[in-house]
């Protein structure tokens, strides 16, 4: 079982940062439409069924413990099971549909040696499917319906060093993915930039809660230090460095005496990011800023912790995000990994690139292993 934390996504090292020299053979490139990934979506995103027989709260908590969907340890949902079922119970004797929540896409990670892409690809497609499948199959059996509230992270972009504009640019994209791949049957999209603009209140509460944090730090605060301790390799690696060349930042990142202001520059820049990233998480549940727009819904997460469903993104053998990387699709094997573009170019592969019609972005939307 793959390790998980209760703060953040865990955190995988690039393979080849050792290598310089570019290895990869690009066997050709075609450009598709929706239809030649629909048979991949199905293997990814399979159609799910919630169990037959017993209360339906039941049956809903086996749909999320089904190793085609969980996240993490079973027994972690199992655990709470008997709050799990008093949701699910509630929610089925109002008689509305069912919702929940679920925070992640902010925009492709402005880090040239993990992706060339500013806007959504495939990776999300099949992260979103998988979402939208949980939707179909819990409709099936409660009728007043299900969406599913996709809170994307934009303003998580302040904390990398980026401009807005481009997490803005990158949830239009998102939302062109849902539209075209027909995925808007049980999602619906919120951008939290947008939401943050509507709700004046958070900034002032952002604020508070980071000098809290700041001071919980000071003070030795064991969560406090664990929850920046876990999260800090994933903020390290995320920051943006615009003028810096890739090879100078491969060796930040190796961290090479050669690079050493860099790599200080870098560390001084996440931490800080972090401390404000765990006081962004922290003021947004003090001021219930997702009930706001998704009331009673219940959560999902892809960090498994308590109160929240842990569901995974991508089935394994994945291990990155899809806002981390690049897609690669094996065929023989059936999987979809999300690869480093910088280990993908070093690994000795072969690759056929597959762009998508209509792209606004001239980059490979699919990468397929030859």
């Amino acid at each position: 079982m793959q390790a998980t934390s209760p703060y953040i996504f865990p955190f995988r090292p690039f393979r080849h940062l050792n290598r310089s020299v570019e290895t990869v053979e690009f066997t050709g490139s075609k450009t598709v439409d929706e239809s030649y990934f629909k048979p991949i979506i199905a293997v990814l995103a399979p159609r799910l069924e919630v169990p037959a027989g017993g209360a339906l709260e039941d049956r809903l908590l086996e749909l999320f413990v089904d190793p085609r969907v969980v996240f993490g340890d079973p027994e972690f949902i199992r655990s709470r099971a008997g709050e799990w079922k008093q949701g699910f119970r509630d929610i089925i004797a109002r008689g509305k549909p069912m919702l929940f929540s679920i925070l992640g896409f902010p925009y492709k990670m402005p880090v040239p040696l993990k992706t060339n892409r500013r806007l959504a690809d495939f990776g999300e497609v099949a992260s979103l499917a998988r979402l939208n499948e949980i939707g179909k199959a819990i409709a099936k059996v409660y009728s007043p319906g299900v969406k599913i509230h996709v809170f994307t992270e934009g303003p998580f972009s302040q904390l990398n060093g980026m401009p807005r504009e481009l997490a803005d640019q990158y949830f239009e994209s998102l939302q062109g993915m849902v539209d075209r791949f027909g995925l808007g049957e049980h999602i619906v999209l919120q951008d939290l930039s947008r939401i943050i603009d509507e709700q004046p209140d958070f900034n002032d509460a952002w604020k508070q809660v980071t000098e809290e944090i700041r001071q919980r730090q000071d003070r030795g605060d064991p969560k406090t230090l664990e929850a920046i301790r876990d999260a800090l390799p994933v903020r390290f690696h995320n920051i943006a460095n615009p003028g810096v060349s890739e090879d100078e930042l491969r060796r930040a990142y190796l961290s090479d005496e050669s690079a050493a202001s860099l790599r200080t520059s870098i560390q001084a820049r996440a931490e800080e990011g972090v401390l404000r990233y765990r006081a962004f998480l922290e003021a947004r549940d003090r001021i219930n800023l997702l009930e706001r727009y998704a009331p009673g819904a219940l959560a999902m997460t892809v960090s498994p912790r308590p109160g929240r469903l842990g569901v995974r993104p991508l089935p394994a053998p994945a291990d990155v995000l899809p806002y981390h990387g690049v897609p690669v699709w094996d065929s023989q094997q059936q999987i979809l990994e999300i690869e480093y573009l910088w280990d993908l170019t070093r690994g000795n592969g072969r690759y056929e690139r597959i762009y998508l019609a209509g792209d606004p972005e001239d980059k490979p939307f699919l990468y397929v292993r030859s």
